[in-house]
Order: C-alpha cells, then sequence, then structure tokens
C-alpha cells in the first residue's frame, strides 16, 4: 500500500493569496486541521492549519524565538485572543505557511505513518516528485479508514 492508494486526490486548498479570515472560515466551516496552500500551477507551498490559527492569537512575546517559558502570568482572556486574531483577519494565508515534509504518491504507506508521528502532524500532502504538483492529502482519518476497513 502507497501514499496514492490512502490520499484523498481532491483536497480543499487555498492560494497564498487567501486571507486568513478565508482559512479560518474553511476550517471551521469543514472541520479541517489542515489546509494546503498551492500556487496557480498546483505546486504545493505548504500548509495553512489551526497552528497557524493559534500563532496568531498568541502575544508576540510568548512566539519569538527566545520567548517566555513561563506565561502563567499573562492575564488575558477569550476576549482578547480574539481581539487579536480579528486584527489579523486580513492578512495573506502565505504569511502564515507551515512547511512539513511531503510524501510522494509512490511513498510506502509505513513512512507516510511515520511522517505524521515525526511532524507531529494529522496529515501529510502528497506531491509529485518532479513538478511539487499536489497530488493529494493523507489524513490520519484516511489512514484509519482503510486500516479498519481491511480488519472489518
Amino acid at each position: 500500500m502507497n501514499a496514492k492508494i490512502l490520499m484523498n486526490p481532491h483536497p480543499m486548498t487555498l492560494r497564498p493569496s487567501d486571507t486568513v479570515a478565508t482559512a479560518a472560515d474553511r476550517i471551521l466551516k469543514h472541520h479541517l486541521r489542515h489546509l494546503p496552500v498551492v500556487d496557480a500551477q498546483g505546486r504545493y507551498l505548504g500548509t495553512f492549519s489551526i497552528y497557524s490559527l493559534l500563532k496568531l492569537t498568541l502575544p508576540k512575546a510568548v512566539l519569538d524565538k527566545y520567548g517566555l517559558d513561563n506565561v502563567s502570568f499573562i492575564t488575558e482572556n477569550i476576549g482578547d485572543l480574539a481581539h487579536r486574531l480579528d486584527g489579523r483577519r486580513e492578512d495573506l494565508v502565505q504569511d502564515w505557511l507551515n512547511i512539513h515534509e511531503v510524501a510522494h504518491p509512490d511513498t510506502p504507506a509505513m513512512e507516510v505513518m511515520l511522517l505524521m508521528l515525526n511532524g507531529r502532524t494529522t496529515s501529510v500532502p502528497v506531491v509529485d516528485k518532479t513538478s511539487n504538483r499536489l497530488e493529494g492529502i493523507v489524513s490520519f482519518w484516511d489512514v484509519l479508514e482503510k486500516l479498519m476497513g481491511e480488519n472489518a
């Protein structure tokens, strides 16, 4: 079994020029964790995810490379976090991409699962080796459905 058999060949995607508001709307509406971002030629650029949204809500001091280890003294409430996120609605998703390792259509299923575990992600983009075009995405749901279907 390989990535091509596991993957969803028609994942919902974003363009780099889409806004954070558009991405957040799709994530919420479709209960997604990751949305691949592709250029006009369909080449994979990165992923906008729920983690991107979380980064947008936190104070910069928390995210800084030499940021705070202990943030228990910060007394922001949900309204403060929502206000910070609201101020970033028009940011472009291209500025908030996560770059994860990718699989190729012929990548063995076990390697795909290891990419998920080692990358601490719930999905792996599947891209063409030469063109870097997004071919699909393998989510842990795809893997679980295959495993449960094979054992049922």
